[in-house]
């Protein structure tokens, strides 16, 4: 301090009248420019103290930042991440549990950018497959999750399910049901075994183009969609190309409904066959199907 205040003497004083200090604490930082004319030292030094003033002092020692766990598993391809780009904006939860549950099956982790966003769509609802978003972002995802206060109670559930079985869901047991089975009930499909035989599947997709579901016929088609062997997906190429007969009397409104239900079945099972390529690292093999008004 007494060096700062022979500076400030100086300063009011003029240089004509006191000499600069020669020397300066080592905490300054730096040294005096015996070249510099003295008016200039005086305000450097001056404008260097209220900077440091203003800044704070340092620190003589911090502990080190606690250091999450490392990740093992490799991260999933660009092209994977795209389809989770397109599943997150806005939140499609359905296909996005399947992503997840892909991303666990192919031994592949979410990238710790979607770390965020995963999160912030898991707290907002318990839609989001708990087990297969903290095996989908790992040890470390996980440990990323909690250090947020306001995640407290979603990285608690995380911890918890980081090291579950995958399951499908346990309180559905699959069972073996006839097409006669389904055209009666034809909710019956989603406690049917998997994969659905071809004959099923043709069902389904007849039940869907035919007038009997009404309103429900589009959530019912997103249902089959996520479900529907990615084998079958030619399937509906031959469901669309038919199309209903004159008998069926149905109005423009209910062929635009029924034209409507197969395209939201084609994109969910559509997404499926992206998400299988991309994590398999393969082409798609298949021509995607274009629904044709009618």
């Amino acid at each position: 301090m007494a060096v700062w205040e022979d500076v400030v003497t100086v300063g009011l004083v003029g240089t004509d009248r006191r000499p600069v200090p020669a020397q300066l604490p080592p905490t300054w930082g730096t040294e005096r420019n015996h070249g510099m004319d003295p008016a200039h030292v005086v305000l450097s030094l001056a404008a260097r103290h209220r900077a440091v003033t203003r800044a704070g002092g340092l620190l003589a020692s911090c502990p080190p930042a606690p250091l999450g766990p490392p990740d093992r598993q490799p991260v999933a391809s660009r092209a994977a991440h795209e389809i989770l780009d397109r599943l997150l904006s806005p939140p499609q939860l359905e296909l996005l549990n399947l992503w997840l549950i892909a991303a666990v099956q192919h031994g592949q982790l979410a990238s710790s950018s979607y770390w965020t966003p995963l999160a912030l769509v898991a707290a907002r609802t318990p839609a989001v497959d708990r087990t297969a978003l903290a095996r989908a972002i790992g040890e470390r995802g996980v440990w990323f999750v909690a250090q947020n206060p306001q995640w407290t109670r979603l990285s608690s559930s995380l911890r918890s399910h980081l090291h579950d079985d995958l399951l499908s869901d346990p309180n559905t047991p699959e069972v073996v049901v006839s097409e006669d089975a389904v055209r009666a009930d034809p909710q019956l499909i989603l406690r049917a075994a998997t994969p659905w035989s071809k004959d099923l599947s043709e069902t389904v997709l007849k039940i869907i183009g035919s007038g009997r579901l009404r309103e429900h016929r589009s959530r019912y088609a997103a249902t089959i969609g996520l479900h529907l062997p990615l084998e079958h997906y030619e399937l509906l190429r031959s469901a669309v190309q038919q199309r209903p007969l004159p008998e069926d009397a149905l109005t423009p409104l209910a062929l635009r409904s029924i034209r409507e239900a197969y395209r939201i079945l084609e994109r969910t099972v559509w997404v499926r066959i992206e998400m299988q390529s991309a994590f398999a690292g393969v082409a798609v093999a298949v021509q995607r199907l274009e629904i044709p008004p009618w």
